[in-house]
């Protein structure tokens, strides 16, 4: 059973699941600011190299403790992403959203270096690396060398991990007694940081991409 616990201990969340449903280094401007952003407000250092590790579970799980911690925050009025975090110490924990049909969630706990958010999970190396157009090319140039296909380092959103949804939401499953929606709604409104325009002021995610493309 996968288990993330924020940086603080107080919030331990458990998920059923034995192995990561996929793996893959996210270097977009949304995900590395939200991060960024938790690290401003006293959170554990985001990542410096501008590149998340991201961990794919179902959208089902148990709080083990610290349910009166949780918090949720958007990255502006509008996004598309609702993170889940300790209110306390500012651990990123997880994160839904819309694209994912309340089948799985995404986890950024292993960017943490400074402690191991992530435990009793069989981790796979990251299958890819994607959103690169979102980086200066000194940024790219400063980035870990990848160790996977050479194929599989995408300028925008990883074609392998958008091939891989149906089989990640066959897999996931939302959880009948617990999962992010649920716990939205015991949580009720979230969090709109007004203090940070980082957040709301970098390249265009993939939905808007696609919302300015459908309304051309």
């Amino acid at each position: 059973m996968a288990t993330i616990t924020c940086r603080c201990e107080r919030i331990c969340v458990n998920f059923p699941a034995d192995k990561e449903l996929f793996r893959h280094e996210c270097c977009c401007h949304d995900c590395i600011s939200a991060l960024w952003y938790a690290t401003q407000r006293g959170g554990p250092q985001y990542p410096l190299d501008l590149c998340a590790d991201c961990c794919w579970l179902p959208n089902e799980f148990s709080i083990a403790r610290g349910a009166q911690h949780l918090g949720a925050f958007m990255n502006y009025a509008s996004a598309d992403t609702t993170r889940f975090y300790c209110a306390d110490c500012w651990t990123v924990l997880f994160a839904d959203h819309p694209f994912y049909e309340q089948k799985v969630l995404v986890s950024q706990i292993g960017a943490y270096k400074e402690f191991e958010g992530l435990t009793d999970i069989e981790r796979s190396p990251p299958q890819a690396r994607h959103f690169l157009k979102d980086r200066s090319a000194l940024e790219i140039e400063a980035l870990p060398p990848w160790a996977g296909n050479p194929a599989h380092v995408y300028s925008g959103v990883a074609e392998i991990l958008m091939e891989s949804f149906p089989t990640m939401k066959a897999a996931g499953g939302a959880g009948k007694e617990m999962n992010a929606q649920i716990l939205l709604q015991q949580l009720g409104p979230v969090l709109i940081p007004t203090d940070a325009p980082r957040l709301s002021s970098g390249p265009p995610t993939l939905m808007q991409q696609r919302a300015s493309h459908d309304g051309a």
